[in-house]
């Protein structure tokens, strides 16, 4: 592990390409044509920014809600819920990227066959440079909510119950007993998944190559799509190198934002 990230910070000060065996350091040279030169990477940033800002909170909320949902059944459904919500998070997202693709079809989709029968005209979705990125993002916090869900219920089930015992004696209905008892104890773990969440936000990737590519235009166009076709596609190894620390600064950033927010809500 620790090898990799050393010769990715290595080779982000040199010229090293794939198709050449010689090199030299070059110092920040990869850096300062990052953010001067390269008119694709302020858009692959602001798209990332916007996936983040998409993903994060529905993945959170809907995490949260669906944990909830899941730990109420009392009946030996619960394992059932638990184990189908959380079968997204082990198939291939190929494979659930296809699925959706042919939901989001524009003559021949699901989801426009349902709006239509409201008398809602059929959307493009994927080909819409207005609707696409956020078409990716809804498969991304599809495939995510189960997973995290699945560590929530764990979560509340530690809880000991005569928290709630307690709160039953002194009146407390269930949205209390949920907003005083079981939120504030399982904020640690929506941390852990408000963190993990950013990360694989800002690494969004896999729906964007396999549906849209970047397009249309560059609507979807992300940074890891970016990196991926500068490091494989053109072999240039020590500019994606540049690109992928920025990318790691940027999720230590957030992640750090995230710490501190929590901390001082603890405090």
């Amino acid at each position: 592990m620790i090898l990799p990230i050393f010769n990715v910070v290595f080779y982000s000060f040199t010229n090293s390409h794939m198709a050449y065996s010689d090199w030299k350091f070059v110092g920040f040279e990869q850096y300062i044509k990052m953010f001067t030169k390269d008119t694709l990477f302020p858009i692959a940033i602001w798209n990332t920014i916007k996936s983040v800002l998409i993903i994060v909170p529905f993945t959170v909320v809907l995490s949260v809600t669906l944990a909830l949902g899941i730990h109420a059944v009392k009946s030996k459904l619960n394992k059932f819920f638990t184990f189908v919500y959380f079968l997204p998070s082990i198939i291939s997202m190929v494979a659930i990227c296809m699925v959706w693709k042919w939901l989001y079809h524009e003559q021949y989709g699901i989801i426009n066959a349902f709006l239509g029968l409201f008398g809602i005209s059929a959307q493009k979705f994927l080909g819409s440079s207005s609707q696409a990125l956020f078409c990716l993002c809804v498969i991304q916090v599809w495939a995510l909510i189960g997973y995290y869900a699945v560590i929530l219920v764990a979560a509340i089930r530690g809880i000991d119950l005569s928290l709630y015992e307690a709160a039953e004696v002194d009146g407390a209905n269930g949205w209390r007993k949920i907003f005083f008892i079981t939120l504030p104890l399982i904020r640690q773990n929506i941390f852990f998944v408000c963190i993990m969440a950013t990360t694989q936000a800002f690494m969004f990737f896999t729906p964007v190559k396999v549906l849209t590519d970047g397009m249309p235009g560059t609507s979807t166009y992300v940074l890891m799509l970016h990196i991926m076709n500068r490091g494989i596609n053109n072999s240039d190894i020590a500019y994606a190198s540049a690109m992928s620390l920025i990318l790691m600064m940027i999720i230590l950033v957030f992640s750090l934002i995230q710490r501190l927010v929590i901390r001082k809500d603890n405090d």
